[in-house]
């Protein structure tokens, strides 16, 4: 099987780093020229500071060149989070969708679960969950629009609705329907 990784999109994270630059300097410009109120200085040095930190977690991440998310033999595993390391296998996928995260932005939703013996720790509400599930925690790993190109996010989707069913007939694929592109046609 070929292995596929989906990284975070420069690009992507550039452009919000451009956009935290302009909050900033557009602020700054607004309560050291507008205002003499020293409670309003302090707020705006405050937000600025906010936003210092927003960039740096953004550089920070832009800089970590390791994969968010790894399709390989298996299963699909999700690195987003370091400390919430998840592998679902294929064979206990049941969804992968694409869903509009925003006006421009698609996201990847794979829906599958884990059995008892698959968890090493089980919390109370894990515990609930595989009672109510013939012994099965559902998981919904989401790939975000945000961070990811959406061509990335595009390709991966065809690529599972190719490869997925010879490992697990019965995942569900739903693809995104824009419902504003039907307007302008004719039924």
């Amino acid at each position: 099987m070929e292995k596929r990784e989906i990284y975070t999109s420069i690009r992507k994270t550039i452009m919000i780093m451009v956009s935290y630059v302009l909050i900033a300097v557009a602020v700054s410009a607004l309560v050291f020229t507008q205002t003499d109120l020293l409670i309003l200085k302090v707020f705006g040095v405050l937000i600025d500071v906010i936003i210092a930190g927003a960039f740096m977690f953004t550089f920070r991440k832009m800089l970590n060149r390791k994969p968010l998310f790894v399709f390989d033999e298996n299963g699909v595993t999700d690195y987003s989070k370091p400390e919430d390391i998840i592998t679902l296998p294929w064979n206990q996928l049941v969804s992968v969708g694409l869903k509009a995260a925003n006006s421009n932005d698609l996201m990847l939703n794979i829906v599958g679960y884990k059995t008892a013996d698959q968890l090493e720790n089980i919390t109370p509400e894990i515990r609930q969950q595989l009672a109510a599930n013939d012994n099965k925690a559902y998981y919904a790993l989401e790939v975000s629009g945000l961070w990811v190109a959406r061509k990335d996010i595009r390709e991966t989707f065809e690529w599972m609705k190719e490869t997925v069913p010879a490992l697990n007939g019965e995942v569900q694929f739903v693809d995104f329907e824009d419902p504003l592109a039907k307007l302008g046609k004719k039924f």
